[in-house]
């Protein structure tokens, strides 16, 4: 629906209504619907704004790229930093790669926002367990770091210090505050520096030029779990954040770093960290771990010379999460 409004009580030089579009996109789309909306928004030459979750912001993404606009991200939580990151989820980026390969299909180039809106006193009014999420995601950022730091001394990949260490400052700002507020890090204070250091983790990726500071061996566990759990059917809601944050425990123990305080740090804002409280059991964490490996074969980490099905048991057992 179209509605026009006037701001000029806000901009007093401003007296022209502004018009503008507000529809709600659905949860499950498909890429015709977003190629159609990008064609109608590139005739009319609009600019968009992605308000909601992870899910509608990857989708203005997608949108934003197609039809060469400009985007403002107003994320409604703090789960992930998918709202600051120019890439889009597994899940999309492998139906739009698929799609591209087609004749005539689009290519998805990704797109940041033009600015990004956290209010955090919405954002601290929602759920906890987007928040704990939020903090599973940033704790990840040590692993992805680690895992590039390898790819680099093993495999010559080209390393950024920069982002390397923007990445790691996000992942310090929110420990620290964890350590601090402990319980009380569902207040608007504790939403405030997960916006940031979440917003933060994005600038790390744009620095970069790839995902590398944000996305490593945890990331590649928490795609196998959502492919594993769609090939199923499995009945499974688990949040991005927590699947990461969670694999993060482990990746650590591989790498042979402090494991504990990932541990820890995820215990004390409430996240899972156990498989029983994650929501699945020993059998699927296996081929997660076995799968994560071929999930993105250019991208070396940990995982890149294979994990043995008893060294992933051992790690298991060692890091107490079965």
């Amino acid at each position: 629906m179209t509605k026009n409004i006037t701001i000029n009580s806000i901009l007093p030089n401003i007296d022209s209504p502004i018009d503008y579009t507000h529809e709600i996109l659905p949860k499950s789309t498909n890429l015709e619907y977003l190629i159609d909306e990008a064609i109608e928004i590139e005739d009319e030459k609009s600019s968009l704004m992605a308000v909601g979750g992870g899910t509608i912001i990857d989708y203005v993404k997608v949108i934003s790229s197609f039809s060469k606009s400009d985007y403002i991200a107003i994320p409604t939580n703090a789960s992930h930093d998918g709202f600051s990151s120019p890439y889009i989820n597994f899940t999309l980026r492998e139906q739009l790669l698929a799609q591209s390969q087609k004749k005539g299909g689009k290519a998805y180039t990704p797109t940041s926002p033009l600015a990004i809106i956290g209010d955090t006193t919405l954002i601290s009014k929602a759920p906890p367990i987007s928040l704990s999420a939020g903090v599973g995601d940033i704790l990840a950022k040590r692993v992805a770091v680690l895992d590039w730091r390898l790819a680099h001394r093993l495999k010559g990949s080209k390393f950024d210090i920069y982002a390397a260490t923007f990445a790691e400052m996000t992942a310090n700002m929110v420990e620290d505050e964890v350590r601090s507020l402990k319980k009380l890090f569902f207040s608007e204070q504790g939403a405030r520096v997960l916006i940031k250091a979440l917003g933060s983790s994005g600038v790390a990726m744009c620095i970069a030029g790839s995902s590398r500071p944000a996305s490593g061996s945890e990331h590649l566990v928490s795609h196998a779990l959502d492919k594993l759990t769609k090939i199923n059917n499995l009945n499974l809601n688990i949040a991005h954040g927590h699947q990461t944050g969670f694999a993060s425990i482990l990746m650590m123990y591989l790498h042979g770093e402090d494991w504990k305080r990932t541990r820890d740090l995820l215990k004390e804002v409430n996240a899972p960290v156990t498989l029983g409280e994650l929501g699945i059991d020993r059998d699927l964490m296996l081929n997660a771990l076995n799968e994560a490996q071929k999930i993105r074969p250019s991208r070396y980490t940990i995982l890149s010379e294979g994990l043995t099905k008893s060294a992933a048991e051992n790690a298991i057992e060692m890091t107490g999460i079965d």
